[in-house]
């Protein structure tokens, strides 16, 4: 995959806009769906799966509408990503949390640290109101990548 100048999400990550689904189980499998034949998925399966088990003990909720669904797993080689922004929010955890922006990763274990290194620069720039407002209008996928990149 391609990275960006700045270690937050590759450009070419699937992005999903105006995903229409109800439930926090369909949001993750219907972002997860979007990495089915990626490369670096040994098991696919299985990656759901490990997502969805990480997100029954404790939902990665950032705040502002945005969810953090991930797992640590062998089942993928690479670190992998795909993005969602939902046309409704969408209730996630126990507290029925409304989510709008979905960033749904894999790690492998022996790439925890670039995978600390780039959620917390994710998490910076989506703690900025004005960037998060602005990937919510996002036209197209061009423009909510640039956004993200360069803000």
């Amino acid at each position: 995959m391609t990275a960006m100048p700045s270690p937050v999400l590759p450009s070419d990550a699937p992005l999903t806009l105006d995903l229409d689904v109800s439930g926090e189980f369909d949001a993750i499998v219907a972002v997860a769906e979007s990495l089915r034949e990626h490369p670096d998925i040994l098991d696919h399966s299985a990656f759901v799966e490990a997502i969805l088990e990480r997100q029954n003990i404790n939902p990665p909720l950032l705040g502002s509408g945005i969810a953090l669904p991930h797992a640590r797993t062998p089942k993928v080689k690479e670190i992998v990503f795909a993005v969602a922004r939902c046309a409704q929010p969408v209730p996630f955890g126990d507290e029925a949390i409304p989510v709008r922006l979905i960033f749904l990763y894999g790690i492998p274990p022996h790439r925890v640290a670039e995978h600390l290194a780039t959620i917390a620069a994710l998490a910076r720039k989506l703690r900025n109101q004005a960037v998060v407002d602005g990937l919510l209008a996002a036209p197209d996928p061009a423009a909510f990548f640039t956004l993200l990149r360069d803000s």
